[in-house]
C-alpha cells in the first residue's frame, strides 16, 4: 500500500513540475461508475487507481486520441492489497468513446461508446450457478448525453441507455438505464450522484431489483489530479455479496 501511494505521489509530483497544459476545462468522464459525455482533449492522458473492498485494486489509462476520440484499459482484482491469494480480473477492460454532438446552448452533448469493465468483485459462479460477470456489471455498449447549466457554479445533468454485451452469463441481458448529477461546491469540489436502474441485474442472483445508487466527492487540484471518495451501491442492492462499499480513486491528468 504504501508503495502504491509513493508511486502516485511521485506521478503527481512530476505533473506539477512540468509546463504543459491537461485538458481545460476538465470534463467528467464517469461520475461514480457511470459514463457521461466528458472526453479526454486531444494529446491529454489519463492514468488512475481506484481502492475498492477485499484489497481491491483497479488501475486504468486513457488517451484523447482527438476532441471527439478517446481509447483507455483498465486492468485490476482483488486482494492486491493486503494478504490471500491474489484474484485478477479474467480480462483488461478496453474504454472506447465517440461525442457524435457537442453540447450547445439548447442541446446536450452525446457520447457513444463501449466499455467492459465492472466494479466490485468478479464472479465466477453464485450458489452454483455461473454468472461470469462483476458486482456491479459493465456497462458495454453505451449512449449517454450531458447537459451543463450555471446554477450556482455548475450543474451537470447526465443519462443514457446501455447493454453489456460480455456478462449475459446469468440470463439476464436487459438493456439498462442510468442517470446522474453532478454539483460543483468551489472551483475544486464536485459532488456526484447516480441511479442505474440495473434492469440487467434483477434476477436475484446478485441484484435484488434496486437498482445501483452510488455518491461521490471529486476534488481537482488544477485540472491535473483528482481526488475521489466514493460510496457504491447504498441500497444493497447486493447486500449478499457486494455490500456496500467505501473506495478511493486518484487520477493524474496530463498533456503529451
Amino acid at each position: 500500500m504504501k508503495k502504491i501511494i509513493l508511486l502516485f505521489i511521485c506521478a503527481v509530483s512530476a505533473a506539477f513540475a512540468q509546463e504543459s497544459n491537461p485538458a481545460t476545462p476538465y470534463q467528467h468522464r464517469q461520475l461514480v461508475n457511470v459514463p457521461t459525455a466528458g472526453m479526454l482533449n486531444k494529446g491529454n492522458y489519463e492514468i488512475g487507481m481506484r481502492l475498492f473492498a477485499n484489497g481491491g485494486v483497479l488501475s486504468n489509462i486513457g488517451v484523447g486520441i482527438t476532441d471527439r476520440f478517446m481509447i483507455g484499459i483498465s486492468y485490476g482484482g482483488e486482494k492486491i492489497i493486503g494478504s490471500g491469494k491474489v484474484n485478477f480480473n479474467p480480462l483488461p477492460g478496453v474504454d472506447v468513446r465517440y461525442r457524435a454532438v457537442d453540447e450547445s446552448t439548447i442541446g446536450p452533448a452525446v457520447t457513444l461508446g463501449f466499455n467492459n469493465q465492472g466494479f466490485g468483485p468478479y464472479y465466477k459462479s453464485v450458489d452454483t450457478v455461473k454468472v461470469n460477470r462483476y458486482t456491479q456489471k459493465s456497462r458495454g455498449l453505451f449512449i449517454t448525453a450531458s447537459k451543463n447549466y450555471a446554477f450556482a457554479g455548475n450543474l451537470g445533468i447526465h443519462g443514457g441507455i446501455s447493454w453489456s454485451v460480455t456478462e449475459k452469463k446469468d440470463k439476464d441481458n436487459q438493456p439498462a438505464f442510468f442517470v446522474g448529477v453532478d454539483k460543483s461546491i468551489n472551483d475544486e469540489l464536485t459532488a456526484v450522484w447516480e441511479y442505474d436502474l440495473a434492469l440487467n441485474d434483477n434476477k436475484d442472483i446478485i441484484g435484488h431489483g434496486r437498482g445501483y445508487m452510488n455518491v461521490g466527492a471529486k476534488l481537482n487540484f488544477g485540472q491535473k489530479v483528482m481526488v475521489e471518495f466514493i460510496m457504491t451501491d447504498i441500497l444493497n442492492n447486493s447486500k449478499d455479496i457486494g455490500k456496500f462499499s467505501r473506495e478511493l480513486r486518484l487520477s493524474l491528468i496530463h498533456a503529451f
